[in-house]
């Protein structure tokens, strides 16, 4: 350092030159090599990122295809719906039906009940505003109410499955033979109850059990399957050909606050 000191100033230039210029080329050379490292960094960096963008394209397309799938073959099942609404359409043209899916449902509260013994009607708080036609159909959370046996502008008479009047197709629930069920009025002091005259003769009544009735679809005034009541013993009818039986109904009949009107809009 001491000698670095007394050397001529013009000396140091020289040496100073003489020294850059013996240590430019390794300067040079590892510049390159930090940016040759730099680049082979950002070629391995840019090919791993290639690759991860080949994967997403690839699972894009992935998703796209199981897409098209998915597409075509919820449009093959909407196809295969639309022909069975069409066979259902055809089938209940030929039986002269009105279509099940066209009933419906309009909730009416009861407003009076009229219950001598062998007339038993509501009046419910909905008729011609609400589309309400004689005829349709009436249920409840029980099961099936009655008919609709008068409209007024604003208000409807419900005629009640005990009403002595009453006429409704139903079936055995298990058995799709039709029955004909039919009001009985309310005697004093009994439970409310109808009767079925032509049951096949080979049905039975299981042991400690019971039969329970249920409405049919034929006809289109109610769907298929609404309670209606149970039957616990079968008898001979008069004819012999058939049995008949009382129905016992459910005791909330009598307790009904609101129903449900199955408006038919195929009529």
């Amino acid at each position: 350092m001491v000698a670095w000191l007394l050397i001529p100033a013009g000396w140091k230039i020289v040496f100073k030159s003489a020294f850059d210029e013996f240590h430019a080329p390794i300067w040079e050379a590892s510049s390159r090599i930090r940016d040759l490292t730099h680049y082979w960094g950002h070629i391995s960096d840019s090919k791993n990122t290639l690759i991860e963008k080949g994967r997403d394209h690839q699972r894009i397309l992935s998703d796209i295809y199981l897409q098209g799938n998915r597409k075509e073959y919820l449009q093959r099942q909407i196809e295969v719906l639309r022909n069975l609404k069409i066979e259902i359409r055809d089938l209940e043209k030929s039986l002269d039906l009105p279509p099940a899916f066209e009933l419906s449902p309009e909730l009416a509260r009861v407003t009076h009940r009229t219950m001598p013994g062998w007339s038993q009607n509501l009046q419910i708080n909905k008729g011609e505003n609400f589309k309400i036609k004689q005829g349709e159909g009436v249920i409840s959370a029980i099961g099936l109410i009655g008919k609709i046996e008068k409209v007024s502008s604003r208000s409807s008479t419900v005629q009640l499955l005990t009403n002595q009047q009453f006429r409704v197709v139903a079936h055995i629930k298990g058995d799709d033979r039709p029955v004909t069920y039919r009001g009985a009025g309310i005697s004093h002091g009994r439970q409310n109850f109808g009767f079925i005259t032509d049951i096949p003769q080979d049905v039975f009544v299981p042991k400690d059990g019971f039969l329970e009735i249920v409405s049919s679809s034929l006809g289109g005034t109610f769907p298929q399957g609404l309670k209606i009541g149970r039957i616990y013993e079968l008898e001979p009818s008069v004819n012999g050909l058939f049995q008949s039986a009382e129905v016992i109904l459910s005791t909330k009949l009598n307790t009904i606050q609101e129903v449900t009107v199955l408006s038919n809009s195929y009529e």
